[in-house]
């Protein structure tokens, strides 16, 4: 239906003989509809049960502009009349769900998921099958509300990681410093069927983002890395601990305590706890709660990242470039910082003969953050000596030796 243009808002009053010019007078803007009474949804609600086509989808329409208090009139309705007036409640709700109002869709969701599972089989399976249809809106909806918020989205090859020997990646998300939103925006995780990794470096994160994150269905691999984490705020993650293959804790005030979650990583293949407040009393008492996969992938480190990635051997036996050598130098590490390059072979570390990368690796895993370490390494015949300042391990998109 076509409507009317209004040009302007003002009405100009007319002058009379020698009087001054009236001020133009503005009409007041139209006033906010309040929301409607519950009286008025009973009413909407009783007229979908209506013998006229119009009045049925009158009220419908109204039913679908109505505000929360709709929803559990809404719901309760759908055992007390038609089949039809069924229908048209669960299609309301189905709009609710979908809206911009997260408690309205959290409302509308869980009472569509009620519906679905009662014994009436022809609306079950209708609710059922509306849960289904808008599970992708949902998800595209979430996507572009936490995009939007900061949240980002890593690349993801299957095909590549499938060429990857003993690497677990997948489709995932990364909640850092640029994430912009709140706890509760962290709502739409659940929508992402499709994420299996989940990565946190924000200094803002609190437990209820650990509570709705253990909400997600498919995440198998997580990373957590600074901001003020405990164990207490961990325990948020206990329903989800026990479908994790993998597990990343970088720089987070944890203690043993932590051994009682750890327990619970029953298809863990892959742990690694770096740059933790724990003793050496404490990595034991973790190291016996772990399940038995996860204690053959458990490593513990002091945190000091190097950089780089090298190899003592191939298929064919020890590498003939080197025992200890370099196949690549990350440009943000201290290695790359201090002059290490891809092709170099470390020879001495820390006045200690290298003898495999394995053994570089045993021998800076103690090493702190911030801690300098002194190399030596050769390349192309010529010695170089290095002073390298250990960072932190970053956010990565493969787990895994």
């Amino acid at each position: 239906m076509l409507g009317c243009l209004v040009v302007g808002n003002m009405m100009m009053l007319p002058l009379a003989v020698g009087a001054e010019p009236e001020v133009a007078v503005t009409t007041e803007p139209a006033k906010t509809e309040a929301p409607p009474t519950e009286a008025e949804i009973k009413q909407w609600i009783e007229q979908l049960d209506s013998d006229k086509f119009l009045v049925r989808e009158s009220a419908t329409q109204k039913l679908t502009t109505a505000k929360a208090n709709a929803i559990p009139l809404l719901s309760d309705s759908i055992p007390t009349g038609s089949l039809e007036k069924a229908f048209r409640c669960i299609h309301v709700l189905r709009n609710f769900a979908i809206g911009e109002d997260i408690e309205m869709e959290r409302e509308a969701t869980a009472k569509l998921a009620l519906i679905a599972a009662t014994e009436n089989d022809r609306i079950a399976a209708y609710a059922e099958d509306v849960l289904k249809q808008i599970a992708p809106i949902k998800q595209e909806q979430a996507i572009r509300i936490l995009s939007g918020l900061g949240v980002r989205f890593s690349s993801y090859s299957p095909q590549q990681a499938a060429l990857q020997f003993n690497v677990l990646s997948g489709p995932g998300i990364i909640i850092d410093s640029s994430y912009r939103g709140t706890a509760d925006d962290l709502y739409y995780l659940q929508h992402l069927g499709f994420i299996q990794d989940v990565q946190i470096s924000n200094d803002n994160v609190t437990a209820e983002w650990f509570a709705q994150i253990a909400k997600m269905p498919k995440v198998r691999l997580m990373t957590i890395k600074d901001g003020p984490v405990n164990v207490a705020m961990l325990r948020e993650l206990e329903p989800i601990l026990p479908q994790l293959e993998a597990i990343r804790l970088y720089y987070i005030d944890v203690d043993a305590s932590i051994a009682s979650l750890a327990a619970k990583l029953q298809n863990a293949t892959y742990v690694e706890f770096y740059g933790l407040p724990l003793t050496k009393a404490d990595e034991q008492r973790i190291l016996a709660a772990l399940p038995p996969a996860a204690k053959i992938g458990v490593k513990f480190r002091s945190g000091g990242f190097l950089g780089v990635s090298g190899n003592s051997s191939t298929a064919n036996g020890p590498d003939p470039r080197g025992t200890c050598y370099i196949r690549n130098v990350s440009q943000d590490s201290g290695a790359y910082k201090a002059g290490l390059r891809a092709g170099d072979i470390v020879t001495e570390a820390v006045g200690t003969e290298v003898k495999s990368f394995q053994h570089l690796i045993d021998l800076l895993k103690d090493k702190k953050v911030g801690e300098t370490v002194d190399l030596t390494a050769m390349r192309r015949g010529r010695t170089i000596k290095l002073n390298v300042v250990l960072g932190k391990w970053p956010l990565r998109p493969d787990y895994g030796p």
